[in-house]
């Protein structure tokens, strides 16, 4: 079957416009997010994936998953605690053909989709000033800006030309030891990691007033 030809009919959005969201798997999206995303990866954890098919053709993904790290600094909402209740939303690619807003609409409609399917109650992302990038389209979406990451930030470790977590570089070379990963012939960069803004979303309206008073200490 034609992964752009068939419906999801709830899960999806209308198939007569231009534009069509809907739930994918991440092999649907991964070569897509490696291709046209500035970092050409994506970090582990991803566990709902979204595309954007413009006139019927892939040009969007979105993806959200667990963040790496230490989990308790996604618990965004006093008195829930688990972090299997909220995601970071870990990629957003969208090629420029694709009409204006769109962003924002597929934005949109994952968030709905997360409303709907999962019992999630929050959802963090980060607008990396390296790239250029202050979350103009986050504060289009009504996403809530919580400033600058705050503390010592890890260096950003670049391996062979790609950005990887510590977690990734173990996964795929059984180490994450700079000194070790040189010995292997690998060509290993440090950089320093300017803070990014952080933004937040909270899925459950209810909860809104319970974020935690920490996400807004600005830098």
């Amino acid at each position: 079957m034609n992964a752009f030809n068939y419906q999801l009919k709830e899960e999806s959005s209308n198939l007569i416009l231009p534009l069509h969201f809907e739930k994918c798997e991440l092999k649907d999206v991964s070569k897509f997010i490696k291709d046209n995303h500035y970092s050409h990866t994506y970090p582990g954890g991803v566990d709902y994936s979204f595309r954007l098919l413009y006139n019927n053709q892939l040009a969007g993904a979105c993806l959200f998953g667990h963040m790496a790290g230490n989990p308790k600094a996604l618990c965004l909402i006093e008195g829930y605690d688990n972090p299997l209740l909220y995601r970071e939303l870990m990629r957003l690619v969208l090629l420029d053909e694709v009409p204006k807003n769109s962003e924002s609409k597929f934005i949109a409609w994952c968030i709905r989709w997360l409303k709907k399917n999962t019992d999630l109650i929050g959802l963090i992302s980060f607008a990396d000033p390296k790239f250029g990038h202050s979350g103009t389209i986050y504060k289009a979406s009504n996403w809530i800006y919580c400033g600058l990451q705050k503390g010592i930030l890890r260096p950003r470790m670049i391996i062979e030309g790609e950005e990887m977590h510590p977690r990734m570089a173990f996964n795929k070379f059984g180490t994450s030891s700079i000194y070790k990963l040189r010995e292997m012939g690998l060509t290993i960069e440090i950089q320093p990691r300017e803070p990014k803004h952080r933004y937040v979303y909270i899925l459950k309206l209810e909860l809104k007033n319970l974020l935690k008073k920490r996400l807004f200490n600005v830098n």
